[in-house]
């Protein structure tokens, strides 16, 4: 076993092997070989997708989905690991048929459950009196899985409320599947914008997207620093006659290709307003 705790190869298929059969496409395939072979030190998100993009030829922004299709086969765990988060590839701790009815495993949901608070309101169970259920930020529906990233203790309250809300964006639920589990802010604004095909983009939906993983306070700044990567981002204001509200929209009328790596450092570095003047 190496420093950081891989598992040996009796649990798990070997890559080329009959077993891997059952993935959903060579890429995963590809990916998998690559998690395999780095079990002693498991790789980076940026090391991963240099990996599949120079060895392999693979599109680099499609590997955080590739990496969720794995899940129902086997689990890719985010650890924290040497000031990084690094891709740890494991046997399936949960049965298969379990999730396949649609539940969070008894092992997962302890887990979730653990903090023994509402991560909405913040009320306890034994303080408050509340019943504390595992709620997705994603739901399965909008493309979500069940992944520990995607998972979080809400009482009942808070979780119908959420439900109740996001049900009034079902209407968007085709675009904002190929957009909401992007791991930046700035990449889901990005995809759901292409999701649109430079249609107009309601703000509201813009920012249940932008913070669906993590809460985006300044979801609209994000979606307007989009043009320093080149995108063309316009805006528009719309009265809505049955609130009498003026609604905001969004569209990118062109866009260009994500930068490799980290789409927030990449914008940080061409802010004009991030640079310094000379020491004096």
């Amino acid at each position: 076993m190496s420093q950081h705790g891989s598992v040996s190869d009796a649990q798990l298929p070997v890559p080329g092997s009959s077993a891997l059969e059952a993935l959903p496409s060579e890429a995963h395939r590809l990916v998998y070989a690559f998690l395999y072979a780095r079990r002693p030190s498991p790789p980076t998100m940026n090391e991963l997708r240099e990996h599949m993009r120079t060895a392999h030829g693979q599109d680099p922004n499609q590997i955080d989905r590739r990496l969720r299709e794995l899940r129902p086969f086997f689990d890719v765990l985010a650890r924290h690991m040497d000031g990084a988060y690094r891709y740890v590839l494991g046997p399936r701790q949960e049965p298969v048929v379990e999730r396949a009815k649609g539940r969070v495993g008894g092992r997962l949901r302890a887990q979730v459950l653990a903090p023994q608070r509402c991560a909405q309101c913040g009320r306890r169970p034994l303080d408050d009196g509340v019943k504390l259920v595992v709620d997705h930020k994603v739901p399965r529906h909008w493309g979500g899985d069940d992944s520990l990233e995607n998972l979080q203790p809400l009482c009942e309250e808070c979780n119908h409320g959420k439900q109740a809300y996001y049900q009034t964006y079902d209407k968007y639920a085709d675009q904002i599947r190929q957009a909401v589990m992007h791991p930046e802010p700035h990449g889901r604004i990005g995809e759901l914008f292409k999701a649109f095909r430079g249609g107009w983009v309601p703000t509201t939906v813009l920012g249940v997207v932008a913070s669906a993983l993590q809460y985006q306070e300044d979801y609209q700044k994000r979606a307007r620093e989009l043009r320093l990567l080149g995108w063309r981002i316009e805006t528009k204001r719309k009265r809505n006659r049955d609130t009498g509200h003026t609604d905001v929209y969004y569209r990118a009328s062109h866009w260009e290709p994500w930068p490799f790596g980290s789409i927030g450092a990449e914008v940080r570095r061409l802010d004009p307003s991030n640079k310094r003047g000379p020491r004096r």
